[in-house]
């Protein structure tokens, strides 16, 4: 057998080999340029990415809220943070003027008794200031002068305040009348407040009391629960001051100073 090979097609042979052996070094580097491209592709996109939930990251915010159910009422509000905007504080100055309105209508004791009087007549309009002077007035029995006298107190706790519109508010609270070392006598009540601010002048001294002019346009207050016994005649003595004829003295103006508180009777 002739296993003689030509030198012209050895030469051949050879030539093609390196020319294989090219073309897969050039294929091998061709595909190591197209991966840097893409891992570097990619690490551009993800660095991007990263850039990008950095930026989102004040945007996104885990703000917790406390909900609080009332044991006796079965009642849920949320307890709310105050917040920055107008709003917001608008609200608070509201709330915080409607439920002192509410301590000073509602509560009572006879050392405080002249001061809540004055206070109630400088945060209500013409009405209201009559319809509570002819309630609190001694010359009715009803009158927790009478009622209460000189010993027994009233406090009262706010449990909340919403708004049904921008300027009426329902404001819930508990009312515990104390008589000496008794159990105190505890009472829910939810009242709803229609009111305004005034620009109507003030003297120095009721400024300092009611300094933007806070008026109770209207004023009801409902029991929750059934009221007891006990609170029974306070609450009635107020529905009929509502509904008492007009004629008797009245504070002289929505921010006059209000008159003394008369004598409690004996």
């Amino acid at each position: 057998m002739d296993t003689k090979v030509e030198r012209k097609d050895f030469e051949e042979y050879l030539k093609e080999a390196r020319t294989w052996e090219t073309d897969k070094v050039q294929e091998l580097m061709k595909s190591r340029t197209v991966a840097w491209r893409v891992a570097t592709a990619s690490a551009v996109v993800a660095f991007v990415a990263v850039l990008a939930l950095v930026g989102l990251t004040p945007l996104k915010t885990v703000e917790p809220f406390v909900i609080r159910v009332d044991n006796s009422t079965g009642i849920v509000d949320v307890v709310q943070t105050l917040r920055n905007g107008k709003t917001n504080y608008d609200e608070a100055v509201n709330k915080y003027f409607t439920q002192w309105y509410v301590r000073y209508r509602e509560g009572y004791s006879k050392d405080l008794a002249e001061d809540y009087y004055g206070n109630v007549g400088i945060m209500s309009a013409g009405l209201e200031q009559q319809k509570y002077y002819e309630w609190f007035n001694p010359k009715n029995p009803l009158s927790p002068l009478n009622v209460y006298g000189p010993y027994a107190k009233i406090k009262i706790a706010i449990k909340g305040t919403s708004f049904i519109s921008p300027n009426v508010a329902l404001v819930r609270y508990t009312r515990g009348i104390e008589r000496g070392l008794d159990k105190p006598q505890l009472t829910h009540w939810a009242a709803t407040i229609t009111f305004k601010y005034s620009g109507a002048p003030m003297s120095e001294k009721d400024r300092a009391v009611n300094p933007l002019g806070f008026q109770v346009v209207e004023y009801r207050n409902d029991p929750e629960a059934p009221p007891s016994d006990a609170s029974a005649p306070a609450r009635l003595g107020q529905a009929n001051a509502a509904a008492a004829p007009v004629g008797v003295q009245v504070f002289p103006s929505a921010t006059a100073t209000a008159p003394a508180v008369p004598a409690i009777s004996q």
